[in-house]
């Protein structure tokens, strides 16, 4: 039996995504590294996870279109076999006002940020189940709860996510797949702007803003034999945020 461990990790040609590829290929998986295009940023995740694990390989998908899915698929099940753990970390924003957000922009938000979840994680843990287990991990958002102006869409698809994750967790149980949700607010990424910086910070009694490799600590320990009897759990990361708001009643 091939005793290697497989991850694939959606949306890891940046952010959180990146540094939980990165993470996983340190402990000791083959990553597949994933973007919705060939970018120079996911050429960048391949030479970063390579140098750490050397069999990673990078998947193109846009994870909106279901057959682009089933191809990223079949090309993990020839090259890898099977996959004992998903990341979906893949999500994309499109800021705008309820009342001018454009049906298309809703739809899309949903297609990648939920639907292309609820696929990914069918594809794999059909092959878990082969494989006879497995982890699956959501990267869900402070904003599954408490909504964000001009993010309706986003926030409908991140509580979809951790109600999805419940479900799965519910379901594949039978199989020996564990899943669960992070909550999570505050990071350092590449699309987190200055002034967003700064109207968090007065917001979190943690004082500052997660960096990136916080977030895949916390996701590699999910998938870790230390965590074989955690299924079904939403477990916020987020420097106090939602506590903050609590407190100070400001928007997020």
């Amino acid at each position: 039996m091939n005793n290697r461990r497989y991850a694939l990790v959606t949306g890891s040609s940046r952010g959180i995504g990146k540094a939980i590829a990165v993470k996983l290929a340190a402990e000791g998986f083959v990553v597949a590294v994933h973007g919705s295009t060939d970018s120079p940023g996911l050429q960048e995740s391949l030479g970063l996870v390579r140098a750490k694990s050397a069999s990673s390989e990078r998947f193109v998908a846009d994870l909106g279109d279901a057959a682009a899915v089933d191809g990223m698929f079949h090309q993990i099940r020839q090259q890898f076999g099977t996959v004992d753990v998903l990341v979906n970390s893949a999500a994309i924003q499109n800021p705008s006002p309820v009342l001018e957000l454009r049906l298309e922009d809703w739809d899309r938000v949903q297609a990648v940020n939920l639907r292309g979840a609820f696929l990914c994680a069918q594809h794999a843990g059909r092959l878990m189940r082969e494989r006879g287990g497995g982890r699956i991990v959501n990267i869900g958002s402070v904003h599954d709860t408490v909504p964000r102006r001009h993010y309706a869409h986003y926030s409908v698809a991140k509580a979809g996510l951790s109600m999805l994750s419940r479900a799965l967790a519910l379901e594949l149980a039978d199989f020996n797949i564990q899943v669960n949700n992070l909550t999570v607010g505050g990071v350092a990424t590449e699309l987190t702007k200055p002034d967003r910086v700064q109207s968090l910070l007065s917001s979190l009694p943690a004082g500052r803003i997660a960096q990136p490799e916080e977030i895949a600590d916390l996701v590699a320990y999910l998938v870790s034999p230390a965590a074989a009897y955690i299924t079904g759990a939403s477990i916020t990361i987020d420097g106090g945020l939602l506590l903050g708001f609590c407190a100070t009643r400001r928007d997020l």
